[in-house]
């Protein structure tokens, strides 16, 4: 064993003095030479073009027991994540399509962060698709990884958080990687411990993924090419609609910090019915819109920002929904005098929409407001 460790160590001495000396203007062809070794020792590009699909199925265990994953890995985007426990009776089943993701059972959509947990468990994909998952590699240099001489490629996920994948020296093919969790000291390690010839392709077979709680151990027992019904992925109205609301939300924001009053206006109906300070009022369209350019020309937004997820809920035939918001405005505006006055102001208010023509509009507004004391 001491002998074994000492070979090791020489060769791994050798292998990181020859890299060391590569010049930097060869970093990206050494790159690219790292992931042409990597695809080729999986099976080569002309047997991984072969592949439309790949479902897994594997026993695990983690440090509260034991449960089973499935997976069906689509390369274009699509995704479906099942897990069952023994230890607890809630179960997932996330559909990706793209760039929406929701649970089957309620429809809601899934986190940004959650969608990504799902893509990052997509192993024998990322295997060989590792620069559709992920962009803006650079090559950090050598070192040992999980005992194995390896190539530190450091890369950002579709959050755009930093990800480090280990290329194995000998072997060429990916090793694992390392995810720091973001806003924290903390980061996840997910190893390819073991690989198998699935038809003409080499693919990892067990992974340990490695986090603060402790060590997940997924050891696939069935991995399918080419067998996956992609019908599954047909997205639901109501998903569509829960996005298409979401975006529009979000679309408020930008228009906001960037006084924009077509781009706010844009959404609301014909004619708007607004309730507030125990009053109603009815606006039009060519109304509203110039009392935001009046409003958007004498406010300096500093923030407009949710104080909580905003809640969102749509009537069962699509044609009619509500958010529920509760928002924190901050910002300036000039008194009589000329001098900028800091305003701060808590809303909760009630959107009332409409499909019309097959868009959502605004068609009423409920609001309440609380100005923050000591922001005037």
């Amino acid at each position: 064993m001491i002998k074994t460790n000492i070979v090791l160590s020489v060769l791994f001495s050798v292998f990181v003095i020859c890299f060391s000396f590569s010049p930097v203007s060869s970093q990206n062809s050494d790159l690219e030479k790292v992931f042409s070794d990597a695809i080729e020792a999986v099976g080569g590009t002309k047997e991984i073009n072969k592949i439309r699909s790949i479902e897994v199925f594997a026993d695990c265990v983690g440090p509260k027991g034991k449960y089973i994953t499935e997976i069906v890995s689509f390369r274009d985007g699509r995704t479906r994540f099942k897990q069952k426990f023994s230890y607890k009776n809630e179960s997932t089943d996330i559909l990706i399509n793209a760039r929406l993701a929701w649970q089957k059972d309620d429809l809601s959509l899934v986190s940004p962060f959650q969608k990504l947990v799902v893509n990052l468990h997509e192993y024998q994909k990322m295997a060989f698709d590792f620069q559709k998952m992920f962009h803006n590699f650079a090559l950090e240099g050598t070192e040992v990884f999980e005992k194995r001489p390896s190539l530190k490629v450091r890369a950002k996920n579709e959050l755009d958080g930093t990800i480090y994948l280990y290329f194995d020296a000998e072997t060429k093919m990916l090793l694992g990687y390392v995810m720091p969790i973001p806003n924290s000291n903390e980061s996840v390690k997910n190893v390819f411990n073991e690989w198998r010839k699935i038809g003409k392709l080499k693919l990892p077979t067990k992974a340990i993924a490695t986090d603060n709680s402790g060590d997940w151990v997924l050891n696939f027992q069935k991995i399918l090419l080419n067998k996956s019904d992609e019908k599954m992925f047909e997205v639901p109205p109501q998903v569509a609609d829960y996005a298409e609301l979401l975006k529009l939300h979000e679309q408020q924001k930008t228009a906001h910090l960037s006084y924009n009053t077509e781009l706010f206006v844009e959404m609301f109906a014909e004619n708007l019915t607004q309730i507030q300070r125990g009053n109603v009022s009815n606006h039009t369209k060519t109304e509203n819109l110039m009392r935001f350019k009046n409003y958007f020309s004498t406010f300096k937004f500093i923030e407009w920002e949710n104080l909580k997820t905003p809640v969102i809920k749509i009537s069962k035939d699509g044609s009619m929904a509500t958010i529920i918001v509760q928002k924190r405005v901050r910002g300036t505006y000039k008194n009589a005098q000329g001098a900028d006055v800091l305003d701060q102001t808590d809303f909760a208010w009630l959107e009332v929409w409409e499909k019309q023509n097959g868009k959502w509009k605004v068609v009423t507004v409920a609001s309440t407001e609380k100005v923050v004391e000591n922001s005037k």
